[in-house]
């Protein structure tokens, strides 16, 4: 019996570490899905953001607002290049000078005035003053010249030096 009652005895040993390593794995097993099941519930939590709305929903919104935003970037960009050509074309520089045309006013009642654009294109403004009368001229200036039909008086070069300048 002593054959008979080791092989027993080997044989329930055996039987009770099987059950005992089973009983250890289905410990595991229940550990894990209990783990799994709270992360399942943070999962679902995560995603859902603010109002009850999805991540994914969220994340498709707020890609939708980028390109409303890139087109409105875009119209903005245009509208700038506007402004910047009208300004460009605005006329912004000007100078005057004042002078004594005959010696005998001896006042500096003379002057001209030149109005330039940034392409320095514009007009110089002349009003000659003496004793008895005055007179007014008015020179187109293209790209920082008179055209050939004009001369331009010292006073009236030195004005358009100086509006060029700013």
């Amino acid at each position: 019996m002593r054959g008979l009652s080791a092989a027993f005895t080997t044989d329930f040993l055996i039987a009770f570490a099987v059950v005992a390593v089973i009983l250890i794995m289905f410990g595991l097993i229940m550990n894990l899905y209990s783990e799994l099941s709270t992360l399942k519930k943070r999962y679902r939590k995560m995603m859902m953001g603010a109002e009850d709305m999805s991540i994914e929903r969220m994340l498709a919104e707020h890609t939708a607002e980028v390109h409303d935003a890139l087109n409105e970037n875009k119209k903005f960009h245009s509208k700038l290049n506007n402004l910047d050509e009208l300004v460009r074309n605005s006329l912004a520089r000007v100078a005057v000078i004042h002078f004594d045309a005959f010696e005998q006013t001896g006042q500096n009642l003379s002057w001209c005035v030149a109005i330039l654009d940034r392409n320095n294109n514009g007009v110089v403004f002349s009003s000659i003053c003496g004793q008895e009368a005055e007179r007014n001229y008015a020179k187109p200036i293209e790209g920082g010249r008179t055209t050939a039909n004009y001369k331009l008086t010292k006073e009236e070069e030195q004005a358009l030096r100086q509006a060029m300048n700013r």
